[in-house]
């Protein structure tokens, strides 16, 4: 359907067409230049012609109510996305650890430089955070590994920061798999091949085991 060949066609004018992602204002408009300036939520691009032309009746007329344009999106909201939120505070560079150091040695010796992640210390928590082995995770929206700020302590190994770097790098290349029965798989049999792999594991594991 030539949505813009519809809109200009009801209208009788020439318009320029905007596709957003905006989840709340989802049609608006202006004049500039003798043209009309529209922007629609790009949802509408699957609409029916009697919503497409109940658009170019809103141009015409923006005091006019829109019931079809409402039932519409009301019907098609669940497609759309919520933003991941991106935080800008990406700070890896601790009191005793940079992660950064440790995400791009272990990117250039396990993954040939192949994983594309931010790395970051989480936000403070309680320290029964750690004993609930939240000790890091990845948020594949937004492509960024956290790390439990409690382990940025001279009490904690080397080692184990950076198995628990290399066990979210893990994520981040392999991402969420299917199983054969359809159920979504994390830490699917390749994952703990791959984790194993890690030079320190069995040393990592054991010392995990004292701070559970």
């Amino acid at each position: 359907m030539n949505i813009k060949g519809i809109i200009e066609k009801a209208v009788g004018r020439k318009v320029d067409i905007t596709l957003t992602d905006n989840r709340t204002n989802i049609i608006s408009f202006r004049e500039s230049r003798g043209r009309i300036v529209l922007r629609i939520q790009r949802v509408f691009t699957e609409a029916p012609l009697d919503v497409i032309l109940e658009i170019a009746e809103l141009v015409r007329d923006p005091s006019r109510k829109t019931p079809l344009i409402d039932d519409f999106f009301r019907s098609k909201k669940w497609k759309i996305k919520k933003k991941p939120r991106i935080s800008d505070r990406i700070e890896p560079l601790g009191r005793i650890y940079n992660l950064e150091k440790i995400f791009d040695k272990l990117n250039r010796e396990y993954f040939s430089d192949e994983v594309r992640a931010n790395i970051t210390w989480g936000r403070r928590s309680p320290a029964r955070s750690v004993r609930k082995r939240t000790l890091g995770s990845y948020n594949a929206e937004t492509r960024t590994i956290r790390i439990n700020p409690m382990l940025g302590s001279v009490r904690v190994p080397l080692f184990f920061i950076e198995y628990v770097v290399y066990h979210e790098m893990l994520h981040a290349k392999l991402g969420i798999r299917r199983n054969s029965k359809g159920r979504l798989r994390i830490h699917t049999r390749e994952f703990k091949e791959l984790e194993g792999r890690f030079r320190y594991y069995k040393s990592a594991v054991e010392w995990e085991k004292r701070i559970a």
